[in-house]
C-alpha cells in the first residue's frame, strides 16, 4: 500500500507578509536619521576629521607644491585637492562599518534586529547616513578649492558634491559588507586598519596613477579607489584624468552593484 503525501494549502494569512516599500523607506529613514542625529550631537568626530584634512592639505598640497610645481599644466595643489577629499570620503565610508558593527552588537541596532522590518534596512540606513555626511563634508571642502588654484563652475561644484556623495555610499556599502563578514568588532577594527593604508595611498590620490614604475601602476589599477579618484579629477581638474572616463564610471558603478549584492546576500531580506 502506497502512502501518498497529503499537501495542505497554506492560508494566505499564514504566509509571511511582504513589507511595502513605504515601510522599507520609513525604517531606512529612521536608522539614517538616528545616525545623523548622533553625529550632530557629538561634533568632536567631525572636528577631528577636519583637522586630518587640513594636515593632508598642508603636507601634500602646500608643502609639495613648491617642489613639484605643476602636473599637466595644473598646479600640484589643485591636482591633489580632489584626491585629498576622496581620502576623507573613502575613510568615512569604510570606517562606517565599524560603527555599524558596534551598534549591532552593543547599541540600539541590536534591539532593532527583532523589529518587524527588513534586516537590510539596518546597514542601508547606515550607508545612507554616511553618504549624506560625505556629501556635506565635500560641499564644505570644495568651497576652499579656489584658494589652491582649482577653479569651479556652477556646474562642476554641485556635480563634484554629487560624485563624492556617491563615492561615500559605495565605500559605505563596502564597510557594511565587511561588518557582516567579520562579526567581532575588535577583529573588524584591525582588518579595517590593515586595509586602509594601501587603499588610500595606492590610489593615485596624491600623485598621477600613470607616473610611477610598472609595478606601482599595476597595483594602482587593482585598487578600486583609483577609479573613483580619477573620475573626480575628470570632473574637477581640466585634463587631470589619467584613465578613460568611461572606465572610471564602469568600475565604480560595477563596485556599487557588487557590494550591494554581497551585502544583500549576507544580511538577507
Amino acid at each position: 500500500m502506497t502512502v501518498q503525501e497529503i499537501r495542505v494549502p497554506v492560508p494566505a494569512t499564514a504566509r509571511p507578509a511582504r513589507v511595502p516599500w513605504a515601510e522599507f523607506c520609513r525604517a531606512l529613514a529612521v536608522v539614517a536619521g538616528r545616525d545623523l542625529y548622533r553625529q550632530a550631537r557629538h561634533p568632536g568626530t567631525l572636528v577631528a576629521q577636519a583637522v586630518q584634512v587640513v594636515f593632508f592639505l598642508l603636507v601634500y598640497a602646500v608643502g609639495f607644491d613648491g617642489m613639484i610645481g605643476s602636473v599637466g599644466g595644473v598646479p600640484f595643489s589643485a591636482y591633489v585637492f580632489p584626491g585629498i577629499i576622496a581620502i576623507q570620503v573613502v575613510t568615512l565610508g569604510v570606517t562606517s562599518g565599524l560603527s555599524y558593527a558596534f551598534d549591532r552588537e552593543y547599541g540600539a541596532l541590536r534591539e532593532m534586529l527583532v523589529a518587524p522590518v527588513p534586516r537590510l534596512c539596518l546597514p542601508l540606513g547606515k550607508v545612507f547616513a554616511t553618504a549624506v555626511t560625505a556629501g556635506g563634508q565635500s560641499a564644505v571642502m570644495l568651497v576652499f578649492a579656489p584658494l589652491l588654484g582649482l577653479r569651479l563652475t556652477p556646474v562642476s561644484y554641485p556635480a563634484g558634491v554629487v560624485v563624492f556623495t556617491l563615492v561615500g555610499a559605495i565605500f559605505g556599502l563596502f564597510g557594511a559588507y565587511l561588518a557582516t563578514v567579520i562579526t567581532r568588532v575588535q577583529t573588524l577594527q584591525s582588518a579595517v586598519q590593515l586595509a586602509m593604508y594601501p587603499l588610500l595611498f595606492l590610489s593615485g590620490s596624491v600623485f598621477r596613477p600613470d607616473g610611477g614604475p610598472a609595478w606601482l601602476s599595476a597595483a594602482l589599477k587593482i585598487n578600486p579607489m583609483t577609479y573613483a579618484v580619477d573620475g573626480v579629477r575628470h570632473l574637477l581638474v581640466p585634463g587631470g584624468g589619467a584613465l578613460p572616463w568611461w572606465l572610471d564610471l564602469a568600475v565604480t558603478g560595477g563596485l556599487a552593484v557588487v557590494f550591494a549584492v554581497l551585502l544583500r546576500l549576507r544580511v538577507g531580506r
